[in-house]
């Protein structure tokens, strides 16, 4: 009997451990994903920001209210990374800026934006949250293989608060580089 308790002491002891490794491990990668997604949105806001401040022709053409300019010395590849997708309109209400954007699965995470105010422009940059916890539901949906999602794509909104109203500024989308218009 004494034996039997050594070697169940044991197991939950290595059982255990391998818990707080696995949990120290995962926690760790995310630390990563996040840091890497940080400085990649930090990235592609100055890469767009400089492009719009190198282009005065783009700015005048964009301040007259119209979309889908981008200044002239910007790549016209979006940004891929982090699931980021591009704002195709915006409204605006006092210092709440509502922005529209697509869905394109079903089983997506809630979009969060990001945010730089210059006096001349409203940089924004839509992306799914990313959770530091496990997405169990979605795991579990893989490995089940059942799909019954039809993957269409869907508009959704993100409401962010501005320091100050948008007025006269330029609302430039740092996926596609372009302004957006606004409804």
């Amino acid at each position: 009997m004494i034996r039997r308790l050594g070697y169940l002491s044991a197991l939950l002891s290595l059982l255990f451990f391998v818990v707080v490794v696995g949990s120290i491990g995962w926690f760790g990668y995310q630390a990563y994903l996040h840091a890497t997604d940080a400085q990649a949105v930090a990235s592609r806001t100055n890469e767009v920001g400089q492009a719009w401040t190198d282009d005065p022709a783009a700015v005048a053409k964009a301040l007259g209210g119209k979309g889908g300019v981008r200044p002239r010395n910007l790549s016209s590849q979006p940004f891929q990374q982090i699931g980021a997708r591009a704002t195709t309109a915006y409204r605006s209400a006092g210092t709440t800026l509502t922005l529209t954007s697509s869905q394109l699965t079903c089983h997506e995470r809630p979009l969060t934006s990001e945010l730089v105010e210059t006096p001349v422009s409203v940089l924004v940059l839509v992306h799914p949250e990313n959770s530091w916890l496990p997405d169990v539901s979605g795991m579990w949906a893989q490995l089940r293989g059942g799909n019954s999602c039809t993957a269409a794509s869907g508009p959704l909104t993100v409401k962010v608060t501005l320091a100050t109203p948008v007025g006269r500024r330029i609302v430039v989308d740092a996926v596609t580089g372009e302004s957006v218009a606004g409804r």
